[in-house]
């Protein structure tokens, strides 16, 4: 029996940032095994340029590339992220936040967040739960993550991630690429030839040039060229359960400080407006419903969040957001990644994370022989868990929102999925959380949204009745001190990127 050939062929079908990771990524993971990759991309479509935040992803990504910190956050304009900021989503006034990393140290291999809560329950007086947290004080204070010129621990454990330049990021990418080998071509997809059994055989690009790889990469955007286009993949789509559908977007000069956090603020309108803060600039964007926020009037509301003290780089442009997945990321000789493959609302950051992982799934489930079918089930199954997680725990961001305004009334009673209702039923009777796809969000995480809500569980878990639960007093004023200390020593974040961005400075 012969066995079918082996994989020596990529064919990445779409720049940008998604293209461009996938190439890169695949390129030096696959290079013992002499795989060769080609992309192709169309030599129109620009950049939006105007800022993206990252979660802790982008730095296993950085790293497992063998990239130099430093050199990766000048050519990105890159500045740290520690914590997302949430302003007025519960109501006005409301603040609370999502840091990275872990809250404190666990108890008995327990999450603090059970023993905190048995000590609020208690009627003790304790602090918001995420106030126990060194990237919440360090965000709150403006420090870095580390001191100028060495490491720390948030950085030795990557408790962190990035605010960059998307545009930038794909440059930086082809550069390192192209230098591994990657062939790059300039043209449009103008036909694709399937075979009989329905695989793609080849594309067509213009001026008698026909492409063919054994695998192909769609990173073609919301259109899914190849993905949709050619191997009709059905769509899922969200929108129902998460409304916004359209971001206003525009870069602004850079304040003279620059937080090492994302901000979103929640407009009575509808929708919500983030702040990225870049070495260079700040990226400005306003993430709202069409059905609720017409668009002259988000472009209105962008400007007026912009001020008077600061000037708009370009234009508020208009995007439109499609929300959803694939129903088989990976179909036949196929694999949909970045916007083709799926997009859900940038809350969290997670859309380079869900590029991220779709390239890095990719890899651990690389056949080398064939396509192989259970290899192929396996990754759809695992990178659809991710996003549906993805799409859950943004959801859980709306549910508890006390905001009266016609969106957010709409928002906070769209229906459960079965999977955020089961994980919302567990919680609430003494805190349990058991998310799909751990390695997304930590149980802390969760925690640290439902905290900020005002939503808690109906009693303590009984574990916090057992040794050391009596130590927790001191565990946490221990902990804030603790922090202080650390935050005390750090420089401020400005600093910091003075050191990496001297041109800047």
């Amino acid at each position: 029996m012969s066995l079918p050939p082996s994989i020596g062929s990529i064919l990445v079908v779409g720049g940008g940032s998604a293209g461009w990771i996938a190439a890169s990524y695949l390129a030096r993971m696959l290079r013992r095994q002499r795989v060769r990759v080609t992309l192709v991309e169309s030599p129109d479509i620009g950049t939006i340029g105007v800022g993206e935040a990252t979660i802790p992803s982008m730095v296993r990504f950085v790293r497992a590339m063998g990239l130099d910190e430093a050199e990766f956050m000048r050519r990105v304009a890159g500045s740290y992220k520690l914590a997302i900021r949430f302003s007025d989503w519960i109501e006005d006034g409301h603040t609370y936040w999502h840091p990275f990393g872990p809250v404190g140290p666990r108890v008995a291999g327990n999450d603090l967040f059970h023993y905190w809560f048995a000590r609020r329950a208690a009627g003790a007086a304790t602090a918001p739960y995420s106030e126990y947290a060194l990237q919440r004080l360090l965000a709150e204070a403006g420090k870095g993550p580390r001191p100028l010129h060495a490491t720390s621990p948030i950085i030795d454990a990557g408790a962190y991630a990035y605010h960059l330049d998307a545009g930038a990021l794909a440059a930086y990418l082809r550069e390192i690429a192209t230098g591994d080998g990657v062939e790059h071509l300039l043209g449009e997809v103008q036909q694709v030839e399937l075979t009989p059994d329905g695989s793609i055989a080849g594309i067509g690009i213009g001026g008698g040039r026909r492409l063919s790889a054994d695998l192909y990469i769609d990173c073609t955007g919301f259109r899914g060229v190849l993905a949709e286009g050619a191997l009709a993949d059905p769509w899922i789509d969200w929108n129902h359960q998460l409304l916004n559908d359209r971001a206003v977007v525009m870069p602004v000069t850079r304040s003279d400080e620059v937080p090492p956090y994302t901000h979103s603020t929640a407009m009575p309108g509808g929708g919500w407006v983030w702040q990225i803060a870049l070495a260079t600039r700040t990226g400005m964007g306003y993430v709202h419903s069409s059905a609720h926020v017409d668009p002259d009037r988000a472009a209105e509301t962008l400007v007026a969040q912009v001020g008077t003290q600061r000037r708009g780089l370009a234009d508020p442009r208009l995007l439109r957001m499609r929300i959803g997945r694939r129903t088989r990321f990976w179909n036949r000789n196929c694999v949909a990644i970045g916007l083709a493959g799926g997009f859900v609302e940038p809350i969290e950051s997670t859309g380079l994370h869900t590029t991220l992982r779709g390239v890095e799934l990719l890899f651990e489930y690389w056949p080398g022989i064939g396509i192989n079918p259970v290899l192929r089930d396996a990754y759809n199954d695992r990178l659809g868990r991710i996003f549906d997680e993805v799409r859950d725990f943004i959801m859980l961001h709306y549910r508890f929102t006390r905001r009266t305004e016609p969106f957010w009334r709409d928002a906070r009673e769209v229906p459960l999925t079965p999977s955020l209702e089961r994980l919302l039923a567990l919680y609430d009777e003494f805190g349990q959380i058991e998310p799909v796809e751990a390695n997304v969000f930590a149980d802390t995480s969760y925690y640290l949204i439902l905290d900020g809500s005002g939503r808690y569980p109906k009693r303590p878990h009984p574990r916090t009745a057992l040794p050391p639960a009596r130590d927790i007093d001191e565990t946490l004023a221990g902990l804030r001190r603790h922090n202080a200390v650390i935050a005390e020593t750090l420089p401020r974040h400005v600093d910091l990127l003075d050191v990496i961005h001297p041109a800047n400075s």
